[in-house]
């Protein structure tokens, strides 16, 4: 009678199989951390290229920057245009037109002299701030008479006079600006009524008013 002691086979078997278990989980294990590795680079890779993309648009912005405040400086430039238009739009007919006004205004303007307003005023509201409208021959005396006989209802004073103010970073330039508005023909006078330093952002500037008498007897020329 032979025995066979399948014990020893028995427990190889089960030492194959468990070899073969370890083997397949190693596997997983391997095959998982090279997924990982490659998600990462993928990842790496991306963040890079959004890197650049910001580097490059951060480079275009800058470049576009410069432009980008000249832009501004024209829209503002626009607007401070359209406001001093706005305040001499009233001109009556027989009066300078409003382009013309501010046309000349601005050409005679010293480089170192901008304006800030252009605005309309009458002989009453000179006399309340107490500007010596005599300087322009006081020309309420010469519409007395129409005064008298002005009725309730009736149109306001004719606005004669263009008050002119802004700033300058010299003295010698507003007393050149005022020579300049003496030199336009229809301004019977013209005259500075301030000029006071004052200090914006650090600098030292002048802010200046001006007065120009415009007689209806000057406005159809």
């Amino acid at each position: 009678m032979i025995r066979i002691n399948l014990h020893d086979y028995r427990y190889e078997l089960r030492k194959i199989e468990i070899q073969k278990r370890v083997v397949k989980c190693a596997a997983i294990i391997t095959a998982a951390f090279f997924f990982v590795i490659a998600i990462w680079l993928m990842e790496q890779a991306r963040l890079d290229s959004i890197r650049l993309e910001t580097i490059n648009l951060e480079s275009q912005v800058a470049a576009l920057k410069s432009q980008y405040k000249k832009v501004k400086a024209m829209e503002a430039k626009q607007n401070r245009m359209q406001t001093i238009i706005a305040g001499i739009e009233g001109l009556r007919e027989k009066q300078m037109p409003a382009n013309i006004i501010v046309s000349d205004l601005n050409m005679t303007v010293p480089d170192d002299l901008w304006l800030s307003s252009i605005i309309q005023k009458d002989a009453e509201s000179l006399r309340a701030k107490k500007i010596p409208v005599i300087m322009f021959g006081d020309p309420a005396k010469k519409k007395k008479k129409k005064k008298r006989k002005k009725k309730k209802g009736a149109i306001s004073p004719t606005k004669e006079f263009v008050e002119v103010s802004g700033y300058a970073l010299t003295e010698k330039g507003v007393v050149e600006y005022v020579k300049r508005l003496q030199e336009l023909p229809y301004y019977e006078s013209t005259f500075l009524y301030k000029s006071a330093q004052v200090v914006i952002g650090g600098e030292a500037i002048y802010n200046f008013i001006i007065y120009c008498y415009m007689p209806e007897k000057k406005k159809s020329a």
